[in-house]
């Protein structure tokens, strides 16, 4: 809400705010702004309990009191027209509003491909330069992720070449289609969010009263319940912190060093719920025309739940607006190459939205997407669709707007299936001028698919057959994630994908986005300081995943291992430390050797002393470390500790074995393993101060003083930058992370 603060006077060229009272505007009414034509607009705000708030708008004036702080007045707007100017006054309070438009109003929801900004799209300074629409405006809704959550003032911003950049870009290209065609302002409100789930997107009430729903609820639950006081917001200032070093790395350095991953938990924008207290409320009720959504990607691994929940979400937006069933237009998910969700059963339930809800469209986008990147730089395509679909379905424009959609099948004596289909326009095509129709398939009463050879018969008929299947029952359309489309009708517009078969859907049953599926894990805990954590830089050698390898998260969850495995261990120092280090070809090699699933928790401290690492010390690096193992735990069984510190220590060797001791003996008691293995592994030999060779014969002793434990050598390793560096080079870590390999697996593995 603007504070509205006193003033003996008004610029009329812009907003004035009092302070006096308390009166308010909500934040969605501004300079340039489009009201929704011939509608009973809504403006509110808040004011003292009992004042007068009244609205002046085209020689027109309402009037309302407010109550429990809150005011609220309808105003009747006429055709569309404009620029006019708003006033609201309360009392000595006085803001007005210039550069008024009347037009229609759409509000875009959704995640990440109705987010994508006009400057991102192919060719984006070439329509840049000509956007120049001055009836065309849009509100671009703060990204307020949580209540707390500072975040600036935004306004209605008119569309030209230096606004249109931020334009969402689908958005944008719909817009401009329906001006053009109907010559009226357009007013478009920008809410959608990257990476959101539906139910980011809906009340906590909502999701409570469905059993289908309700895991949702349930599973958010119990993370945030298993946070400790502070831990939650502890880990996620460290979040904080490492994403902002990520921005500032080269695009070199972020070819191996990954996005930090935010935790889960009351301020994560991907949270249940969160968005729609957040985002959605600021512009409810703000009179519309209707809504368009392009979403459904973060639902993929829950299609047949989304036949539920994309529909009951439409329910409870429109419940906000209180305006009826207002037309929702929404597009249907293009296609996509993933072998682990089911893009295929999502555009099945929005197809069955479209058939079911009220006043709802769907715009067919599966040819628009491309199968290697899940954000396709071509929008303007989705946003013409949109458009037209509007065209003529909410403004009764005589015209096509829709592509094929199947009605019903008939056998054929030579074993064929003869398919009809609605809103084949003209007639339907193979858009590529091919003589058969791409990714039909057909089944017999076993429910084995074959790909089956489709033919254009007439205008609206198509006739697929498979030398595979003698007495067909049933067919499928684009029944995939990705596939080639060449099925069209003369006006454009693609087929909507489609099946007969009932069989039971590979997302039936699914509630929440599945966790991953952890095996038993041979646990292995990476302590010590730098040379620990890995200095050396990587390379393409050195990157991606390892088969059959786990890292703990921060969260204590575990996630595939890739390089760089020490990106959790130098969360407290700069995330471009991240590199290669020990734990990575020891991975390898034990994963490798033993074919045992491997977990791994690297907690290692750049630039630490033993001193830090001792039970009670005030760094604490103790009880991190044993927390995190402890965590790491319910996935599996401790097999060993691979310690490589004593940088910060080389000078006094003799105090440091006593130390060493202590510390292996307490975190042997602790974890519940007198026998527990442990590694060390010797400083670098080249150490200009004179220290390695003292500090390193000691080391050599420690399987002589400490049982079961071995010592790794260093020699023949080489520095990282030259001789007054103490950090290994990648390769040389390599060598090492073997070497600790060797050791480990006589540890734990060998029968000897």
């Amino acid at each position: 809400m603007k504070r509205i603060l006193f003033s003996l006077f008004l610029f009329l060229a812009s907003i004035v705010v009092f302070a006096d009272g308390g009166f308010t505007v909500a934040d969605v009414f501004t300079d340039h702004m489009v009201l929704q034509r011939n509608a009973n607009v809504k403006i509110w705000g808040e004011a003292a309990d009992g004042s007068q708030v009244e609205v002046l708008f085209e020689g027109h004036s309402r009037k309302s009191k407010a109550v429990d702080g809150k005011w609220m007045v309808t105003l009747r707007t006429g055709e569309a027209g404009g620029p006019y100017k708003l006033e609201v006054i309360n009392g000595n309070n006085k803001v007005s509003f210039r550069d008024v438009f009347v037009g229609d109003v759409w509000l875009a929801g959704g995640q990440s491909n109705m987010e994508f900004a006009l400057r991102r799209v192919k060719d984006a300074k070439a329509e840049i330069d000509l956007a120049d629409y001055p009836q065309i405006r849009y509100y671009k809704v703060p990204r307020k992720y949580y209540l707390e959550h500072g975040v600036s003032e935004t306004s209605w911003k008119t569309c030209t070449p230096e606004t249109a950049p931020e334009f969402a870009a689908v958005a944008y290209y719909f817009a401009k289609n329906l001006h053009k065609d109907l010559n009226i302002p357009i007013g478009i409100i920008q809410l959608p969010v990257g990476g959101t789930t539906v139910e980011a997107w809906t009340s906590r009430k909502l999701l409570l009263s469905d059993k289908d729903f309700r895991p949702i609820i349930e599973r958010y639950d119990s993370i945030v319940d298993a946070y400790q006081p502070g831990e939650y917001e502890k880990i996620y200032d460290r979040y904080i912190k490492s994403l902002a070093e990520y921005n500032k790395l080269s695009a070199e350095k972020k070819q191996y060093i990954g996005k930090p991953t935010e935790p889960m938990g009351k301020w994560n924008f991907r949270r249940p719920v969160g968005l729609s207290e957040t985002m959605l409320n600021v512009v409810s009720p703000y009179t519309l025309k209707g809504f368009i959504f392009y979403q459904g990607e973060s639902n993929t691994a829950r299609g047949a739940q989304y036949r539920k929940l994309f529909p009951a979400m439409i329910k409870e937006w429109r419940a906000s607006w209180g305006q009826g069933d207002i037309p929702f237009l929404f597009v249907q998910l293009p296609r996509f190459e993933t072998k682990t969700r089911y893009w295929n059963e999502l555009r099945e339930a929005q197809y069955f939205t479209s058939l079911h809800v009220k006043n709802t469209g769907m715009a067919v986008a599966f040819d628009q997407g491309n199968p290697k990147d899940i954000h396709p730089i071509v929008k303007d395509t989705v946003g013409w669709r949109l458009a037209q679909l509007a065209l003529g379905k909410v403004y009764g424009k005589k015209i096509v707007y829709q592509g094929p959609e199947f009605r019903k099948k008939t056998k054929t004596g030579d074993g064929s299936l003869l398919l009809e289909f609605a809103n084949a326009g003209t007639g339907i095509i193979a858009k590529d001028g091919s003589s058969s129709l791409s990714g039909f398939m057909v089944a017999g009463k076993d429910g084995q698919f074959y790909p089956a050879e489709a033919v254009i018969v007439d205008s609206n008929r198509v006739r697929a057959k498979s030398n595979e299947v003698n007495d067909p029952v049933d067919v499928r359309y684009l029944w995939v994630n990705s596939g080639y489309m060449n099925f069209f009708n003369k006006e454009g517009f693609p087929a909507l994908p489609f099946r007969t078969d009932k069989y039971r859907l590979g997302t039936e049953g699914v509630c929440v986005n599945p966790e991953p599926v952890i095996p038993q894990l041979d646990l292995f805990l990476f302590i010590g300081q730098s040379n620990m954590a890995g200095r050396g830089y990587i390379t393409d050698n050195y990157k991606g995943s390892i088969k059959d390898v786990y890292l703990l998260t921060p969260n204590g969850d575990m996630e595939p291992a890739r390089n760089p495995l020490n990106k959790y261990s130098t969360i407290r120092k700069q995330i471009d430390l991240q590199g290669v280090g020990p734990a990575y070809s020891f991975a390898k090699a034990i994963a490798d050797k033993t074919k045992h699933k491997l977990g791994l928790v690297v907690n290692a401290r750049g630039g630490s002393s033993i001193n830090s690492w001792l039970k009670g010390a005030k760094d604490d690096y103790y009880g991190e470390a044993l927390s995190r193992i402890r965590q790491a735990m319910k996935y599996g069984t401790l097999k060993a500790i691979i310690w490589h510190q004593g940088e910060a220590d080389s000078r006094n060797p003799e105090a440091y074995m006593a130390k060493l001791q202590k510390l292996v003996a307490d975190l042997r008691e602790d974890l519940g393993d007198t026998k527990l293995p442990v590694i060390v592994g010797e400083i670098a030999e080249w150490r200009m101060n004179g220290t390695s060779d003292a500090f390193n014969k000691m080391l050599r002793t420690v399987p002589r003083h400490i049982p079961y434990s071995y010592c790794v050598s260093s020699r023949e390793l080489v520095p990282l930058i030259n001789e007054n560096d103490p950090h290994f080079s990648a390769d040389s870590q390599i060598i090492l992370g073997r070497r600790y390999a060797e050791a480990a697996y006589k540890a734990c593995y060998s029968k000897e």
